[in-house]
């Protein structure tokens, strides 16, 4: 990521968002789960809901890879 002080400006790669993005995440459903809110299975079941719903198909995202956090 670079930053241009004199014009603010931030560029960023599509990859560091996305792994900003997924550790974001995992950090919020770990704490859901820690905290006795959500449990692992009802976030996985919801990502199937809205999979489900979505206009966007997700080629490779087996509900297996799902389980494994490999392509949440």
């Amino acid at each position: 990521m670079k930053h241009d002080d004199k014009t603010g400006t931030v560029t960023t790669t599509i990859q560091e968002v996305a792994y900003y993005n997924m550790f974001l995440t995992e950090a919020i459903l770990e704490l859901l789960a820690e905290k006795g809110i959500l449990t692992g299975e009802e976030v996985l079941e919801r990502i199937k809901k809205l999979k489900s719903e979505s206009p966007v198909q997700f080629h490779g995202c087996s509900e297996n890879a799902m389980e494994a956090r490999q392509c949440l």
